[in-house]
C-alpha cells in the first residue's frame, strides 16, 4: 500500500469526507511512492466516481490480475473512492495532482501507467502534456487524446470542433446510463410498512434551501392525497436540521437510522449515505434536488433507473443532456410551489408512470454495453494492441 494509499485510508474505515488541508498538501505534492499500475482511471468528483467504478468494475472483469490506479479531485470525490475500494485488491486510491506542472510532474515519476481513462470531460492541460512529454510530438493539450468515447453524434462533432480529429472519436453511448438496476435497500421491508400502501414521493440529494419547500409540499399534498416521503438531504451535515424542520411542520417521521424499531410516521429520513439510488426503488414518483437551489441539479440517472417519473425545478445545467435525452420520464416544476400539484398529478395517474418508465427502460437499453465497450478499449490501449 503506497503513502498515498494510507492517507485514503488511515483510519482502517470508509470515510464520508476527507479534510481539505491533508487533501490539498498531497494535491500540491504528490507522494513519491511507486504505484505500478497499467491503467489510470481519473473522476472529479463524486458522480464521476461513480461512473468511474463501473469502469474499474468492467477492467477487472476482463483482466482480475490488473492493477489500477484511481484519481478523483474534491474531498467528496476522494473519499468514495475510498468507500467504494476500501481494502479492493490490485487497486490504488490516490487524490488527482494540482494542475501544476511541478505536482504533475512528481506525480508521473511515481505512476507508470500507460493509459489515462479521462472519465467525462476533465482535460488538464498540464497532464496532457506530461503524458505526451518524452516525445514532444504534439504541441496542443488535446493532441495527447488518443481516443474518444462520445455519448451522442452531437459531442462527437464538439470533440472534433475543438481539434480531436475525427479517426480518434467514435459515438459509444452514454456510462451514466449503462447501469444495472440496484438492488431494493435493506431497510425495504420496514419503509413499505411504514408507507402502509401509500404512494411514495422520494425527495433525493435535497438541499438546504430545498428543505423548506419540499416539506411544505408534503404538508399540501396530504390535505388531498395521503402520500408518504422519502426525504433525503443532500449533505450529512443537513440530517438533523430536517428532523428539526419536519418536526415543526408537524409531520411525524422516522430516521433511516431507527430502523426497524420505529412508529407510525408520515416521512422518511433518510439520514445514511450511498442508499438513495437503491432507495428510489420503493418510490412512485421522485423529485430531484439541487433543480430549485441554484446548484445546477444532482444525480437524475439514478431516480430514473428506478423507473421513477422525475419531476425538477429549472436549475438543470449539469443535468440538461439527460433530462433532454428522457423526454417524457421527467417535468418541469417552474416554482417551489407547483411542487405538490406536479408531485400529486403523478402520484394520481399510474397510466403517466407506466409511461415513463417504459420510457425510461428504452433509454438505458439503448446505452446498454457502454462501459464494457471503454473498458475494452482501455484494456487492448494498455496492452498496446488498439
Amino acid at each position: 500500500m503506497s503513502a498515498a494509499d494510507n492517507y485514503l485510508n488511515a483510519s482502517g474505515l470508509p470515510p464520508a469526507e476527507v479534510s481539505l488541508l491533508p487533501l490539498l498538501k498531497e494535491r500540491i505534492w504528490p507522494s513519491s511512492a511507486p504505484t505500478d499500475a497499467p491503467v489510470w482511471i481519473h473522476g472529479v468528483s463524486v458522480g464521476e466516481v461513480e461512473l468511474l467504478a463501473g469502469l474499474a468494475g468492467a477492467l477487472r472483469d476482463l483482466s482480475p490480475s490488473l492493477e489500477l490506479l484511481l484519481t478523483s479531485t474534491t474531498p467528496a470525490g476522494v473519499a468514495l473512492l475510498a468507500r467504494r475500494f476500501n481494502g479492493a485488491a490490485r487497486v490504488h486510491l490516490r487524490p488527482f495532482p494540482l494542475d501544476l506542472p511541478f505536482a504533475v510532474r512528481r506525480f508521473f515519476s511515481a505512476a507508470s501507467a500507460r493509459v489515462l481513462v479521462l472519465v467525462e470531460t476533465e482535460l488538464w492541460p498540464a497532464v496532457l502534456r506530461r503524458y505526451r512529454s518524452l516525445k514532444r510530438l504534439f504541441s496542443r493539450p488535446l493532441s495527447a487524446i488518443a481516443h474518444v468515447s462520445a455519448r451522442t453524434p452531437e459531442d462527437a462533432a464538439r470533440f472534433e470542433e475543438i481539434g480531436i480529429p475525427a479517426e480518434r472519436i467514435t459515438v459509444e453511448g452514454d456510462m451514466k446510463l449503462d447501469r444495472p438496476l440496484p438492488d431494493e435497500p435493506p431497510f425495504a421491508e420496514d419503509a413499505r410498512r411504514l408507507a402502509r400502501g401509500r404512494g411514495v414521493w422520494v425527495a433525493g440529494s435535497v438541499a438546504d434551501e430545498e428543505l423548506e419547500p419540499v416539506i411544505e409540499a408534503h404538508r399540501t399534498l396530504r390535505r388531498g392525497l395521503d402520500a408518504f416521503l422519502v426525504l433525503a438531504p443532500r449533505r450529512p451535515e443537513s440530517f438533523d436540521a430536517a428532523a428539526r424542520r419536519l418536526e415543526a411542520a408537524g409531520l411525524a417521521h422516522t430516521r433511516r437510522s431507527a430502523l426497524p424499531a420505529a412508529g407510525p410516521a408520515d416521512v422518511l429520513l433518510l439520514d445514511s449515505i450511498g442508499e438513495l439510488a437503491a432507495t428510489y426503488r420503493l418510490g412512485d414518483v421522485a423529485f430531484l434536488g439541487g433543480t430549485f437551489a441554484p446548484l445546477g441539479g444532482h444525480n437524475v440517472v439514478e431516480p430514473l433507473r428506478a423507473g421513477l417519473p422525475t419531476v425538477h425545478g429549472p436549475s438543470t445545467a449539469n443535468i440538461r443532456a439527460t433530462l433532454e435525452a428522457a423526454k417524457e420520464c421527467v417535468r418541469l416544476v417552474a416554482t417551489p410551489d407547483r411542487l405538490a400539484d406536479e408531485g400529486g398529478a403523478l402520484l394520481r395517474d399510474e397510466a403517466a408512470r407506466t409511461r415513463a418508465r417504459e420510457a425510461a427502460a428504452l433509454l438505458f437499453a439503448e446505452s446498454s454495453g457502454t462501459t464494457r465497450r471503454a473498458a475494452e478499449r482501455a484494456l487492448a490501449m494498455a496492452r498496446g494492441t488498439a
